[in-house]
């Protein structure tokens, strides 16, 4: 038998090139491209994933010793095909090194065997033996866990069963007193009755709702004709799964979730896995609920907030295949999902997918790229695509699915604008208008959700002898104060400090606060409506999983009149009972230094909007500004989105940005202010001298900068940015390669850090 070679990443380290080793004949059945092994680097034992296996060695410098790997670390290859060469693609289109790329991909420890799910002791199958009896119990608990185990069609594990209810067990002991279900010792694995067939067109039981292994309860919803329409142009794609990059373009309330449900059972009909990506936890926790009533066991949730123990069991059950279906936030892009054959990108205009530290990368686009590599078609969602996906929806490089009216023809919520200028000025929160329609809504017993996307009470402090605002001591920030604790606090870095007596410049005792944030109009609430029960919802109040989930139960179960939030209540969330929502301060980030800010507020504005007369009583939507003639905001009055990007994307192309032109951002830092500014000035000589070159060649390449970023001074580190600006794709990745090829290991650069951001959401 030849002599067997892989080629080998180091992971967690810079190299970009994998080393070579030969592999042991005992090895040799089980060293794969994708399996993760233990091999010898230098001196120390390390852990990579092999790229590729071949019987021949490139030529290599005679000096060079090839080792044997030691063992492998998995029984089975940690990543499937697809998901490795998705690896390759990501660490040479965001210049990362590879092996960092495949450190986050695997988010264990490098030697930590990560296999299937153990056992565990007691492990038990709940079978449904009569569902009329259980259906009479009158015990809610009960009833809960026989409407659950009807979802897995009649049988499910004991583990998985607790995991979907609470504190089950009283309630199980006196259905099985009563004959209603049967508990047995399970003689199979976990997952052995959860994952579907190998093959095409059988379901497992814990998939389907029915309890006879098919679909037609699912299906038994009536759908509109646009729904209609959109499955029909996604069947050949799932029939015969290809890539097609699909947006579904509809309205808030107009039905997407339901299509993403109807597309993910067709996927499991034909044994097939999907992966569906939602932007942020809170989205996550709605999205779960709805997933998980349609699909029980089946569903793999994955995001930053689950427990250490969760995300490996999660991990394991995705990688061999026992759940094919994975829902999760940003990160979810990167699971191991098994026959991957359907992606689904929810509110794809999200910039909370795009990584804004270490791999900066871009979830959408990734998810684009991943279904590219795997055959599968990508359903990219939202009431308001982004300005890059309704280009590419007019280039005809994504198919446009509408979905232009509401679920059963409900009306949109109607715009009032209120005029902040003729409200008398000063630092009034609330419109008479506003005040009259958050009490007229209460009285009725409806709810209002109130939105500012701004924490804390006052938005800073003020010297009004000086006129210094009070700063972060490590951030070019201002300080924002939060009454509750009594201390002004950093939303970058985290640093706080008490509120001082007197100003730290000139030191009068003259501090005032201007502005205000969402803990003000809380007390605000409460002060106008004593009787009104408010939940807020910040990154202040909501600090844990659990705390999401009670704030969103209260708000559907009718025990909160007033939800009071950020941008985190602004999108995915469906609350039947809200039929007015106030927009407090909608000139919000219209000044911000980027080109983007229009889209993002006209984006914001018609997504928190949404929420409103999304059940049985019509929507009404009043907004207050300073800016009521401003494009943006006349764009949201009237939910003219398609407007709007017709008017932003005739702008950019006689601005040549983006999505007409490729940009990325060079950011240089330093802990020394000079150093962040020698090095980002020498970085732009060594650009422009290769940009000189390229355009010698007929390739078109701008520099812009260097200057200081939006933010001077992060985390004590002073920033100096400066942007890249091609026509083409294929232009920006040589010219930034020969950049960083010409810099690697140079002297001058060895006091500065430099970060490359392709793509960049924001030029902050």
């Amino acid at each position: 038998m030849a002599e067997l070679f892989a080629e080998v990443v180091i992971m967690g380290t810079a190299l970009n090139k994998g080393l070579h080793y030969s592999i042991p004949s005992r090895l040799a059945a089980k060293v794969q491209p994708g399996s993760r092994v233990s091999v010898e680097l230098g001196k120390r034992k390390a852990a990579g994933i092999v790229l590729c296996v071949g019987d021949s060695l490139p030529e290599l410098p005679d000096t060079i010793r090839i080792r044997p790997i030691r063992d492998t670390i998995d029984e089975a290859p940690a990543m499937p095909p697809d998901l490795l060469k998705l690896c390759r693609w990501v660490s040479e289109y965001y210049f990362y090194p590879l092996g960092q790329v495949l450190d986050l991909v695997i988010p264990f420890g490098w030697s930590e065997p990560v296999g299937p799910a153990p056992n565990g002791p007691g492990l038990k199958l709940v079978r449904l033996v009569d569902c009329q009896a259980g259906e009479s119990l009158k015990s809610e608990k009960s009833k809960e866990i026989v409407r659950l185990l009807r979802l897995a069609g009649g049988t499910a594990l004991l583990r998985d069963l607790r995991k979907l209810c609470k504190n089950p067990d009283y309630s199980l002991k006196k259905l099985i007193r009563d004959g209603v279900i049967a508990v047995e010792e399970s003689k199979a694995r976990p997952g052995a009755d959860t994952p579907a067939s190998s093959k095409a067109g059988t379901a497992s039981p814990l998939l389907c709702k029915g309890g006879q292994g098919g679909f037609s309860n699912l299906w038994a919803l009536e759908l509109t004709e646009d729904q209609g329409a959109a499955l029909d142009q996604t069947a050949p794609f799932m029939d015969n799964p290809s890539f097609q990059p699909f947006v579904l373009y509809g309205v808030t309330g107009s039905g997407k979730t339901e299509i993403y449900l109807r597309l993910v059972e067709k996927a499991v009909q034909c044994g097939n896995g999907s992966l569906v990506l939602v932007p942020e936890i809170g989205i996550s926790a709605q999205m779960e609920s709805i997933f998980r009533e349609r699909f029980g066991a089946g569903l793999a949730v994955w995001h930053s907030a689950l427990p250490e123990r969760e995300r490996k069991r999660a991990w394991a059950d995705i990688r061999s295949g026992r759940k094919k279906i994975v829902l999760g936030a940003r990160s979810a892009v990167f699971m191991p999902v098994q026959d991957l054959k359907l992606i689904i990108v929810d509110e794809e205009h999200d910039t909370s997918y795009k990584q804004e530290d270490h791999l900066r990368y871009n979830a959408r686009d990734v998810a684009l790229m991943r279904g590219k590599i795997a055959g599968a078609p990508v359903v990219m969602g939202s009431a308001t695509p982004s300005i890059q996906t309704v280009h590419g929806c007019a280039e005809k490089r994504y198919r446009s699915i509408l979905l232009p009216s509401r679920v059963m023809n409900k009306p949109l919520p109607e715009f009032e604008v209120v005029d902040m200028k003729r409200e008398g000025g000063g630092q009034g929160i609330f419109s008479f208008k506003l005040r009259e329609a958050v009490g007229e809504t209460i009285r009725s017993g409806r709810q209002a959700l109130l939105f500012l996307n701004r924490r804390g009470y006052g938005k800073y402090y003020v010297c009004n002898a000086c006129g210094q605002a009070l700063q972060c001591a490590s951030c070019s920030v201002t300080l924002t104060y939060h009454k509750k604790d009594d201390r002004l606090r950093c939303h970058y870095c985290g640093w706080d400090t008490p509120l001082p007596e007197r100003c730290p410049v000139c030191a009068h005792a003259a501090l005032f606060p201007h502005g205000f944030g969402t803990e003000k109009v809380e007390k605000e609430v409460k002060r106008l409506f004593p009787d009104a029960r408010v939940v807020r919802m910040d990154r202040d109040t909501i600090n844990s999983q659990d705390r999401l989930l009670s704030a969103l139960d209260a708000v559907r179960s009718g025990k909160a009149d007033v939800l009071l939030g950020t941008q985190m209540v602004a999108k995915g969330h469906d609350f039947p009972n809200i039929t007015l929502v106030g927009i407090i301060n909608a000139d919000a980030g219209l000044q911000a230094p980027d080109f983007r800010a229009g889209e993002v507020l006209v984006q914001l504005l018609i997504q928190v909007a949404g929420r409103a007369g999304r059940g049985e009583q019509p929507g009404r939507v009043i907004l207050q500004t300073y800016n009521p003639s401003h494009f943006t905001i006349e764009s949201a009055l009237k939910l003219d989105y398609d407007g709007f990007c017709r008017e932003e994307l005739m702008s950019r192309k006689i601005l040549q940005y983006p999505p007409f032109t490729r940009l990325l951002k060079m950011l240089v830092t330093s802990p020394v202010e000079q150093s962040a500014r020698d090095g980002a000035r020498l970085l732009a000589v060594v650009c422009r001298e290769k940009a000189d070159r390229f355009r010698n060649t007929g390739r078109s390449v701008a520099v812009l900068g260097p200057s200081p970023a939006a933010y001077v001074k992060l985390r004590n580190r002073f920033r100096q940015h400066l942007f890249i600006k091609t026509w083409t794709s294929s232009d920006m990745q040589s010219f930034i390669d020969c950049v960083l090829e010409s810099i690697k290991g140079d002297p001058s650069f060895r006091s500065v850090q430099i970060t490359v951001d392709r793509d960049p959401a924001t030029e902050m």
